[in-house]
C-alpha cells in the first residue's frame, strides 16, 4: 500500500462510499451559520435572559446613533440646527440630537438639507429604537410589579413568626398571634405557601380587619423550597409553624427542607422552635424522633377528640380549655423569678395576686404540673401560671394571706353512666378511645349511625374498648327520631359528631344543629338532671347558632386546633403541658365540689388556694353552677362568696368517672 500523500488531495479511504467521506470531513462553509443567523441567535439568547439585557442593548444603540449624528454634524460643520446659522461643538450637537430622540417634533425647526437628513434619521431611530426601549422598560416594571404581587421578593423581617403552608385554619392562627402581639411593637407574621399571595391577603383581610401592631407578609412559593426559606428570613424567625392541611407528605418535605437549610448555613440557620401539624400519629412519632429536639407535633383530630372527651367528662371544661387556649383573656406563661429561689411551691402560689400557678419548668426543660406543695424552687426553674398577660406576671410586694379551711369529702357515685354518640367521622374512633381511657366499665357508649352515610359494620370492626362498654345502633330518620330512640333509656351526655366525610361542611353542620334542637327537647328523669351535650361544629361561624340551641358545651374543631397551634408557636414547652393534661396517668383540669376545698366558707380565693395546696392540688378558678360562669385566675384578695353547689377549678391527679359531674 502506498503511503498517504496529503498533496495528492485524497486519502487511502477515497474508495469508500461518499457518505463516509462526508462524515469524516470538517464542517464546510456551507454548513456554518451565516452572520444573519448568528446575530438572530444572539438576539434570541439575549431575549431569553429577560428584558434587562434587551434594554441595555437598545440603550447603547440609541446612544450610538446620537453619537454618530453628533459626530457627523461636528466633522462637516453643519449648521441649521434649530435655525442656528453657525455650527455646534460635539457635545452641544450630541445634546440637540438627543432631544430629537425624546421629542419627534423637535427637528421641525432645522434648516439645511444635510442637517435635516441627519436629524430625521435620529428622530426615526428615536421612534423605533427609543420607543421600543421605553416599552420594554414599562413592561419590565409591570413584570416586577407582578412578581411582587406573586410574593417572590426577599423578606427583611426579624424575630417574626414564620408560617409554612396554608389551610382554612391559618386565618384563625394569625388572628390569635395578632392578639398575642398586642404588647409588642413592630411584630410580624410571615406566611409562605403555594396559595396565591393575593388570595391569602384577601382571606386574612376578611378575617382580621385590624392587625394592630402586627405586620402580615405573604409570599407565594413551595414551603419546602430552600430558596423560599431564604426569602422568608428563616434564620431570623423566632418560631416556625408548619401547616399541612391534612397532607403529611408536605409537612415532612417542609421539615426536611428546614433541616437542609440549617445544615447549609455556617451559623446553623437559626434555632427557632418548630410546631408541625401532623395527621398520622405514626408520622408524628417518626419525625419527632428523627428530627430531634425543638420540634412539637400537633394532630388536629387528636386535639378535638381529647377536648371532646374532656368536655364530656365535666360540665364547663370546654369553656376552661377555650380560655386557656386563646390569647383573649387568660393563658399560660412561663417566667423565672430569682427572688423566689429557695421558696416552696406553696409559698410561691400566694406570691401572685392575679397569677394562678400550675407548675414548674426546670432548667433542663422538663415540665412538672402541680408539683408537691413543699417542693423548693431551684436556680433556673421557671414558674408556669395562668395570667392575663405576660406583663402582669409579677411578684406582689405583699404576699396574699389564706386560711386553711375544713373540707368535706364528696361521695363517689357508683351508678351506671350512659353516653350517646350521634354521627360519625374520622374523629369518632379518637373520641371513643379518649372516653375509654378516662372512664370505666360503669359507662356505656352507644353510637347511633345513619347507614346511608356510614358503613356501620366497618365502625363496629374498627372500635375496640378496654374499659367502657361499646354499642352501635343503626338509625334512619330525622334528628327527632334519633333523639326519641336515644331517650328510650336515660343517658347523661350526648356527643354530636358531624358527618364530615359523607356530607359537605354546611350540610353536616345543619344536621348537627337540628340534632341539638331535638336533644334539647328530650325530657328525662329528675335524678338524671340536665343532659350535657357536646357538639362538633365544623365551621366556627356556626358556633353562635349552636349556643342558641341550648348546647351546654360545643367544640369547634378547626378553631381549637388553630388556638393550640398559635399557643405552641409562642411557647413550645406548652406541648408538654397539654400532653400531661390529656394523659390519664398525668394531671388533669378538674371542676370539683366546693365543700371539698372549704370554698363555701372562704372569704377570698387565697383561702381556697391554701386549702387545695394542702391536698396536693393547685386551685386556679371556680364555677358558679347557677349561672354556669367559669372564672379563671381570680384575684386572691378579692372577696369571694361561693355556695355548696358551686365548683372549684383545680389542677390535680386525673380521676375517672366517679367524680364526673
Amino acid at each position: 500500500m502506498a503511503p498517504y500523500d496529503p498533496r495528492a488531495g485524497s486519502s487511502p479511504r477515497d474508495n469508500n462510499s461518499g457518505s463516509e467521506l462526508v462524515s469524516d470531513q470538517s464542517p464546510t462553509s456551507a454548513t456554518k451559520p451565516g452572520i444573519t443567523a448568528r446575530l438572530r441567535y444572539r438576539f434570541d439568547a439575549a431575549l431569553s435572559r429577560g428584558p434587562s439585557v434587551v434594554i441595555s442593548w437598545l440603550g447603547f444603540l440609541t446612544l450610538a446613533v446620537v453619537a454618530v449624528a453628533a459626530l457627523a454634524l461636528t466633522v462637516f460643520r453643519l449648521s441649521g440646527i434649530d435655525g442656528e446659522t453657525s455650527s455646534l461643538g460635539f457635545f452641544e450637537a450630541y445634546w440637540k440630537s438627543l432631544l430629537r430622540i425624546f421629542d419627534a417634533g423637535t427637528f421641525s425647526g432645522d434648516t439645511g438639507f444635510a442637517t435635516r437628513a441627519i436629524e430625521l434619521v435620529v428622530t426615526l431611530a428615536g421612534i423605533f429604537i427609543a420607543g421600543s426601549l421605553i416599552g420594554l422598560i414599562a413592561n419590565a416594571i409591570d413584570q416586577r410589579v407582578e412578581e411582587l404581587r406573586k410574593g417572590r421578593s426577599k423578606v427583611l423581617e426579624s424575630h417574626h413568626t414564620l408560617i409554612l403552608g396554608w389551610s382554612d385554619r391559618v386565618p384563625a392562627i394569625v388572628s390569635e398571634l395578632v392578639i398575642a402581639n398586642e404588647s409588642t411593637k413592630h411584630a410580624a407574621v410571615v406566611l409562605v405557601a403555594e396559595t396565591d399571595k393575593t388570595e391569602m391577603e384577601e382571606r386574612l383581610r376578611d378575617f382580621i380587619p385590624d392587625t394592630r401592631t402586627t405586620k402580615i407578609v405573604c409570599r407565594s412559593a413551595e414551603p419546602w423550597n430552600l430558596h423560599a426559606l431564604g426569602l422568608a428570613s428563616l434564620p431570623l424567625a423566632r418560631s416556625i409553624l408548619v401547616i399541612g392541611d391534612g397532607n403529611d407528605d408536605n409537612v415532612v418535605k417542609t421539615l426536611l427542607a428546614i433541616r437542609a437549610f440549617r445544615a447549609g448555613h455556617a451559623d446553623g440557620g437559626g434555632n427557632a422552635p418548630i410546631v408541625a401539624e401532623v395527621v398520622n400519629a405514626g408520622t408524628a412519632a417518626s419525625i419527632e424522633s428523627l428530627l430531634g429536639e425543638g420540634l412539637v407535633t400537633v394532630s388536629s383530630e387528636a386535639v378535638v377528640a381529647e377536648l371532646t372527651a374532656q368536655a364530656c367528662r365535666q360540665r364547663g371544661l370546654s369553656a376552661v380549655f377555650r380560655e386557656l387556649l386563646d390569647f383573649d383573656g387568660d393563658e399560660m406563661y412561663f417566667a423565672p423569678f430569682t427572688e423566689l429561689v429557695g421558696s416552696t411551691y406553696a409559698t410561691a402560689q400566694l406570691a401572685f395576686d392575679r397569677s394562678a400557678l400550675v407548675g414548674v419548668l426546670t432548667a433542663d426543660g422538663v415540665v412538672t404540673l402541680n408539683p408537691a406543695a413543699d417542693r423548693v424552687l431551684a436556680t433556673g426553674d421557671q414558674l408556669i401560671a395562668v395570667v392575663e398577660d405576660d406583663s402582669k406576671f409579677l411578684v406582689d410586694t405583699t404576699p396574699a394571706v389564706g386560711t386553711l379551711l375544713p373540707v368535706e369529702r364528696s361521695a363517689v357515685s357508683e351508678s351506671p353512666r350512659r353516653i350517646v354518640v350521634v354521627g360519625w367521622s374520622t374523629l369518632g374512633p379518637r373520641v371513643i378511645a379518649e372516653l375509654d381511657e378516662f372512664l370505666d366499665q360503669r359507662t356505656t357508649v352507644e353510637v347511633l349511625l345513619d347507614p346511608r352515610l356510614v358503613d356501620v359494620a366497618q365502625v363496629r370492626d374498627q372500635i375496640t374498648t378496654h374499659n367502657v362498654r361499646f354499642e352501635v345502633s343503626e338509625m334512619v330518620g330525622g334528628p327527632e327520631i334519633v333523639a326519641a330512640h336515644a331517650a328510650r333509656t336515660s343517658f347523661h351526655e350526648v356527643i354530636v359528631l358531624g358527618y364530615r366525610d359523607a356530607l359537605p361542611i354546611t350540610t353536616a353542620d345543619t344536621r348537627t344543629l337540628l340534632t341539638l334542637l331535638a336533644f334539647n327537647q328530650v325530657r328525662q328523669a329528675d335524678d338524671i338532671g340536665p343532659v350535657r351535650i357536646v357538639a362538633e361544629m365544623l365551621d366556627q361561624r356556626n358556633a353562635e347558632l349552636a349556643e342558641a340551641t341550648g348546647v351546654d358545651d360545643f367544640v369547634v374543631s378547626d378553631e381549637l386546633t388553630s388556638l393550640m397551634l398559635a399557643q405552641l408557636s409562642e411557647r413550645s414547652e406548652l406541648g408538654q403541658v397539654f400532653d400531661d393534661l390529656f394523659d390519664r396517668e398525668g394531671c388533669s383540669i378538674e371542676l370539683r365540689p366546693a365543700p371539698g376545698y372549704g370554698a363555701h366558707l372562704a372569704t377570698c380565693f387565697a383561702d381556697v388556694v391554701v386549702t387545695a395546696s394542702a391536698q396536693g392540688h393547685s386551685a386556679i378558678g371556680y364555677r358558679v353552677v347557677t349561672t354556669g360562669q367559669v372564672v379563671v385566675n381570680p384575684s386572691k384578695r378579692a372577696p369571694l362568696a361561693l355556695g355548696r353547689d358551686d365548683e372549684v377549678l383545680v389542677i390535680a391527679p386525673a380521676v375517672g368517672v366517679g367524680t364526673a359531674r
